[in-house]
């Protein structure tokens, strides 16, 4: 998760994609004779925590669209047309990005400012996980009455996926330039990050109790929104997420993983310092930014916890988790014999701890699907042994922000959390009254200030 300052530090560092700071050299021999518009880009060598973050190495393509100002107006809209639209860029050998489509990437003129709007991956790429009628790029450019050009370009409805395990990067820039002044050099890309990226750890040195950990949820983070490219024009290089809205991202873990063991006993994770993901393989969450805090679930506390159709809006973590009681050796949580019918995940484990498949109980016989159906039925193999979890939630605070990275550490020396908000028993303390302190890094780009380190859960 890259270089650490201190375990109770906050901090961050911005992975400003900067653009390259050698300038290539003028005249450069390019298909169009000096005529064709083509990209230079750096991306600087970081520690990722994931794949699917593009880096130097990854970043092979991105799709760009123009508008000049000097073309007419739609005919029937009044709206600018593009000069060239979600254009298929890809790198050379020598680190320059030329279109797919050349014919399409010529400059119109030497004087024409072209205005370019850049950004990787591919919609098509990102939405693969994702329902139809997401990633629309939309174009509402317009002149003023005046004839000053009012450039608005987005990509409509980005939605991040509820599978954590799916989750992309996603990377933009705005430019602009003339076949005078760029036709030789090309035009310099700087990228930024325009999404934030979450890492949840564990660790305990619980005298009662020992946990295995199978999945991690974030309540109502931002998984929807308009990025708005033009808003990248401006000085501060904004850009806006409009129109957001909230849901719930998670990932249980699924074939192949491991479940991760909090044990005073074997020493397992035990201190911050051996503090361990609970991600799965596939690394940190990365969801939408906030433009304003979004305030910690207030569990029993919050006013509408007795109604019947409990709603949040408000920002929490839950787990998915087993908990054993050390002094007999029982499972405590999920509780014996389901007394309050909480939703249960259940995975079978092979001997060496990896999930082999998840399994639904159903009539005390075990099946592939939520299906009772005899072709879905499980039966485990000798080496392997059917674990229940149920999800255990804490609050949290927080205005997470474009281009940071948060690492979230969970400390279960005290507690265990409580029911989910959409549980049977919404903010209920599990087994006792107890508290889940965490601490907060962020890592790897710009600094933040006013980030309390020391976070804990209420003690009920």
């Amino acid at each position: 998760m890259g270089m650490k300052i201190s375990t109770y530090t906050v901090f961050a560092t911005m992975l400003t994609l900067i653009s390259c700071s050698q300038e290539g050299p003028a005249g450069i021999e390019l298909s169009g004779d000096g005529n064709r518009i083509y990209f230079r880009s750096y991306l600087p060598t970081v520690t990722q925590t994931r794949a699917g973050v593009l880096t130097q190495e990854t970043l092979t393509e991105c799709r760009v669209t123009s508008i000049n100002p000097d073309d007419n107006k739609h005919p029937d809209t009044g709206e600018m047309t593009t000069y060239f639209d979600d254009l298929r860029y890809e790198k050379d050998g020598e680190g320059h990005f030329l279109a797919e489509d050349e014919e399409s990437s010529m400059w119109p003129d030497t004087k024409s400012r072209l205005h370019f709007f850049a950004y990787s991956p591919s919609a098509e790429s990102m939405q693969e996980n994702i329902n139809d009628g997401k990633f629309k790029l939309v174009n509402h450019s317009e002149k003023a009455e005046d004839g000053t050009p009012v450039l608005d370009y987005r990509l409509e409805k980005f939605q991040v996926a509820h599978d954590i395990a799916d989750h992309v990067d996603f990377i933009a820039a705005y430019a602009n330039g003339t076949g005078k002044d760029n036709g030789d050099s090309g035009i310099r890309l700087d990228f930024s990050h325009r999404l934030a990226r979450i890492e949840i750890g564990v660790w305990g040195d619980n005298d009662k109790y020992d946990f295995e950990i199978a999945g991690v949820r974030i309540g109502n983070a931002i998984t929807e929104g308009d990025f708005c490219f033009s808003s990248l024009m401006s000085a501060e290089h904004t850009g806006e997420w409009l129109s957001t809205s909230q849901s719930a991202v998670e990932h249980i873990f699924t074939d192949g993983e491991s479940t991760v063991i909090l044990n005073k006993d074997t020493g397992r994770h035990i201190s911050n310092e051996d503090a361990t993901s609970i991600m799965g393989s596939h690394g940190t969450a990365m969801v939408i930014p906030m433009a304003e805090k979004i305030e910690a679930w207030e569990g029993k506390e919050d006013p509408d916890i007795d109604s019947p159709e409990y709603t949040t809006e408000k920002l929490y973590f839950s787990v998915l988790l087993r908990v054993t009681n050390r002094r007999d050796g029982k499972v405590a949580y999920p509780y014996p014999n389901d007394r309050d019918s909480l939703p249960t995940v259940y995975l079978s484990l092979g001997e060496d701890g990896k999930v082999s498949k998840r399994v639904y109980l159903i009539d005390e016989e075990y099946y592939t699907a939520n299906q009772k159906e005899e072709e879905l039925k499980y039966t485990p193999s000798e080496t392997e042994e059917v674990h229940a979890y149920c999800w255990a939630s804490l609050p949290v605070g927080a205005k997470w922000e474009a281009g940071k990275i948060y690492t979230y550490k969970l400390n279960y020396s005290s507690g265990i959390g409580w029911h989910d908000p959409y549980g049977p028993n919404p903010g209920e303390p599990i087994i006792e009254r107890g508290m889940i302190p965490f601490e907060v890094e962020m890592e790897e780009w710009l600094p933040a200030e006013g980030y309390n380190s020391n976070l804990d859960v209420p003690k009920r």
